[in-house]
Order: C-alpha cells, then sequence, then structure tokens
C-alpha cells in the first residue's frame, strides 16, 4: 500500500474545488498588538478632544443659562429649552448677515473665476510674450503683499467703503488661484488642442470658451 503527500498549495486548491472556505489567519506579533492598541487609545483620545467641545456647545445652546453658568452641563441638557435660538432667529439683524454672505459668496465667486480663468489660461499658452515675467510679477505679489492698511487706503480712494465692492474686490484676483489653475491648463490642455482649433478657424478667445473653459470644470 502507497501513500501520497499533497502539497499545501495542492491542498488549498482541493478544497477550493469541494466548496469549502479556506482561511488564512495572520497573526502578528506582541510588539504589533500593543502598537494597534496604542493607536486606537490615541484616536479615541483625539476624537473625544474635539467632539466633547462640539457636543458642549449643542448642548449648552438648549440648557438653561444659570446651569451652563454654574457648571452643572457636563453631558446632558439641563433643563432644555430652544429660547436661545428663538431669540437668535427672531431678530433681523441674523438673516440680515446670512443674506450678506450669500450675496458676497456668489458674486466673490463669480467675479474671482471670471478674473482668474482667463489670466491663468493666456500664462499657461507657450506663445505668450512675457508670460515668464508675467507669473514671476504674480507670485512677487503673493510672496510680499501691500498688508492691510494700503489695501485700506487705496479702497477708500477709490471710494468703495461700506459697499460689498470693498470686501469682493481686493481678493478677486488671487495669486496662489492663478498659479493652480495656470497649471491645471498647462497639463490638461495641451498645446495641440488650440493648434487643431485654430485650423478650424477657432480664435483664441473661442478655444478658451469652448474648449479650455468646459475642461476647467475639475477646478
Amino acid at each position: 500500500m502507497t501513500s501520497t503527500t499533497t502539497p499545501p498549495a495542492q491542498a488549498d486548491r482541493a478544497h477550493r474545488l469541494d466548496g469549502t472556505k479556506v482561511v488564512h489567519k495572520a497573526v502578528g506579533s506582541r510588539d504589533d498588538r500593543w502598537f494597534d492598541r496604542l493607536n486606537v487609545a490615541f484616536v479615541l483620545l483625539v476624537v473625544v478632544m474635539i467632539g466633547y467641545p462640539l457636543w458642549f456647545v449643542i448642548i449648552a445652546s438648549v440648557s438653561d443659562p444659570q446651569a451652563v453658568q454654574t457648571g452643572k452641563v457636563w453631558l446632558w441638557p439641563i433643563d432644555a429649552t430652544l429660547d436661545g435660538y428663538r431669540r437668535v432667529f427672531g431678530h433681523s439683524a441674523i438673516w440680515i448677515g446670512y443674506r450678506n454672505s450669500l450675496i458676497y459668496t456668489l458674486v466673490g465667486v463669480a467675479v474671482h473665476l471670471a478674473l482668474v480663468l482667463p489670466c491663468s489660461y493666456a500664462l499657461s499658452r507657450g506663445h505668450m510674450v512675457g508670460r515668464t515675467a508675467v507669473t514671476w510679477y504674480i507670485l512677487f505679489t503673493m510672496l510680499f503683499s501691500g498688508g492691510i492698511i494700503p489695501t485700506y487706503l487705496l479702497v477708500r480712494n477709490l471710494g468703495l467703503l461700506d459697499t460689498m465692492w470693498a470686501v469682493i474686490l481686493p481678493g478677486a484676483a488671487g495669486a496662489w488661484s492663478i498659479l493652480v489653475a495656470r497649471a491645471f491648463f498647462t497639463q490638461t490642455v495641451p498645446e495641440e488642442l488650440g493648434e487643431a482649433a485654430k485650423v478650424d478657424g477657432a480664435s483664441d478667445l473661442q478655444t478658451f470658451l469652448r474648449i479650455a473653459l468646459p475642461l476647467s470644470l475639475p477646478i
């Protein structure tokens, strides 16, 4: 009577053909297990340190003000009430602030894109004369800005004080945004694509509006 030994790989394959599940257990060292436990403990500590202040703000906002001032509120609200929210949202100033924030955001983003995208696209084209000097000039303004006082004096001399343009225009053409968009156009919209559009009779503006601008949506 003869006996044969089956290699481990063939044995695993045989188990798979039989429909049984082959389980491979990875046994880590004791140091690895302690390292994993320390990582879990550290992550939990960070979660508590970040999450508890947020939770405290929430429960304090719906608790009795006297209980909050005396330090009785720790984990759960005490004498829960929504009077604070009623007072805040019942005041017209809060809605004016929300309206202004929405207007500044929408108008600011529109103006920002209208200035940044054409500038960055032009700087990304190799046939533009002096694009290196202009790029360095923009980079210089990002590293060495004028500061708050010169910006205020400029806004005042332009007669823009107490208007929304005093908030929008000073940062309308951000140097960082121009450099990021320039790098994007350089990598995404090759020169050959623009040359092919010119062969079809498209101008630089049409190439930007119909080809480069749709491709810039990921920005």
